[in-house]
């Protein structure tokens, strides 16, 4: 049966509600105004009529609220600094232009060695190093739902689990969300090759994990590397970018099969090219709704001299790649080494998270500047949050 959290999340998908404004004011011009509130404060005006209240209801009204409102959620502990291992953690939403909490959430768990990530309206907070069960969330209700670990393998060819990462994804045709869990198998007194096994579960009240195929090639499960967008789960592959043929690896959430052939990446057959010689990484993304190749190029020491360029795949069939954005290190007193790509934003800036820095930055393509936006501390995982607090 399906639970209040994922019917909670698939009304993004309502069609969207007819709003009367009684003649007060005109429709539009309400809009703009309401457009202008946070969404505290517009949950409370639900109370003033009921055409404020479908107003504000509107599917498509809360994604127009979003875009001029992104929020940003993190993992933080509740003692305070560095007592991560020691206390019950909670996620935070936060307004990055401020770095102001606009809601907590406790988990009423403690967090050692996990990984956040979002989708839409939901948040996953799963174990890497343990056999525990996986945390769904959703913000807009405070409802939590632990996915139990029924139906994981524990061993694997004579070997044991030692790391795991789960992904949340939305199945366009039906509104249903899955989970994907990638586990990996290691045999702690002999050397050699990792296993893996990869399991579904289907959301609901009784979530049972599915072991499905591998794929030919063993994926990375960092959560750099990985991505989900319009219902299929993409991986970078488990070796060295230098050396790969930089494909990708894609796992389609619907039919629950592996692509076949494995998706060309935005580098493939220029991996080896002069620019891209040196010092290279790659990550994945979903930026705003778009899957996206984050390749990040440093030269020197102590690796001051770095460029990102982010791809983004605008055709799967025709495995068709543009590079849309190219970025500089900032001028910040500190290299800008290990920031991560959130969001673009509606003036076309694009919002990063500097990690070193606990930071939010802004940069703007068209004047190559960055701005600093706030400043966050404590928090151990960052991610964009999808889905509206209207809803």
């Amino acid at each position: 049966m399906e639970s209040e959290l994922q019917r909670n999340a698939c009304k993004l998908d309502a069609p969207p509600a007819v709003a009367v404004n009684g003649g007060v004011l005109p429709t539009d011009v309400l809009h703009e105004i309401l457009l202008r509130l946070p969404a505290k404060v517009l949950c409370r005006f639900r109370l003033v009529c009921q055409s404020w209240r479908s107003l504000t209801s509107d599917p498509i009204f809360a994604k127009a609220h979003s875009s001029r409102h992104p929020l940003v959620v993190g993992l933080r502990s509740i003692a305070g600094r560095g007592r991560r291992w020691r206390s019950d953690h909670e996620v935070q939403l936060l307004d990055p232009f401020s770095g102001n909490i606009v809601r907590r959430i406790p988990t009423r768990k403690a967090w050692h060695d996990h990984e956040l990530s979002t989708h839409l309206g939901l948040l996953c907070i799963s174990e890497r190093r343990a056999q525990q069960e996986d945390c769904i969330l959703s913000p807009a209700t405070g409802e939590i739902l632990m996915v139990p670990t029924t139906g994981i393998v524990t061993k694997y060819k004579g070997k044991s689990m030692t790391l795991s990462t789960c992904l949340l994804g939305r199945v366009p045709s039906t509104g249903e969300y899955k989970a994907l869990r990638v586990c990996r198998y290691h045999d702690r007194y002999l050397d050699g090759e990792p296993e893996q096994t990869y399991h579904v579960a289907t959301l609901g009240r009784d979530a049972i994990w599915r072991v499905k195929p591998c794929p030919a090639v063993r994926v990375a499960i960092v959560s750099e590397a990985r991505a989900v967008v319009n219902g299929v789960a993409y991986f970078l592959l488990d070796v060295d970018p230098a050396d790969s043929d930089n494909v990708i690896a894609a796992f389609n959430l619907c039919t629950e099969e592996w692509r076949n052939p494995m998706l060309r990446g935005p580098l493939n057959g220029h991996h080896t090219s002069a620019k891209y010689a040196e010092r290279i990484s790659l990550h994945l993304a979903d930026l705003n709704g778009c899957l996206a190749s984050i390749c990040r190029c440093t030269r020197g020491y102590p690796y001051d001299n770095c460029s990102v360029d982010l791809w983004f795949l605008v055709d799967l069939d025709k495995e068709l790649w543009i590079k849309q954005y190219s970025l500089r290190s900032a001028p910040f007193g500190d290299p800008v080494r290990f920031f991560t790509p959130l969001a673009i934003l509606d003036d076309e800036r694009i919002l990063l998270w500097v990690q070193g820095a606990q930071e939010l930055r802004a940069y703007d393509p068209r004047t190559t500047t960055w701005t600093k936006l706030s400043t966050i501390e404590n928090i151990f995982d960052i991610a964009m949050y999808q889905g509206s607090l209207l809803c």
